[in-house]
């Protein structure tokens, strides 16, 4: 009989838990747009110049009037960017979209998902490493 109360007690706690993350947002997704991305661009003080987007909306590759790049993931209910000269960063392009890896091992290689071929910007700056 005391087994059966604590996994009823258990199961309870649970789905309290579960009930107040899903108040709290738990669930809510970040997206990226053009939008978000000007903003994160603002904060970095400069201004988006040209943009790619994922199809699914979780990731993007810009580039700044500063003549850097700024790359964005979202990250569970959050944006994870990264800013960097052009030469710090290695772009390749496929056929399924655009791959652009890091000198900085702490920000995973991002994988930008394309539903055509990549915009002329982004070829010159993967030509120019």
């Amino acid at each position: 009989m005391s087994d059966l109360l604590v996994l009823g007690a258990s199961a309870a706690v649970i789905v309290f838990m579960v009930a107040v993350a899903a108040v709290l947002g738990f669930r809510i997704d970040a997206r990226l747009d053009e939008a978000e991305l000007q903003r994160l661009a603002a904060s970095e003080g400069a201004r988006l110049s040209e943009a790619v987007l994922d199809l699914s909306g979780k990731a993007a590759l810009a580039r700044l009037d500063s003549g850097r790049v700024l790359a964005a993931r979202v990250m569970a209910d959050g944006i994870s960017t990264r800013v960097a000269a052009t030469d710090a960063v290695r772009i390749k392009v496929n056929g399924q979209g655009v791959r652009v890896a890091f000198a900085d091992i702490g920000f995973p290689p991002l994988v930008v998902r394309l539903g055509d071929q990549a915009p002329g910007w982004v070829l010159d700056l993967e030509r120019a490493r």
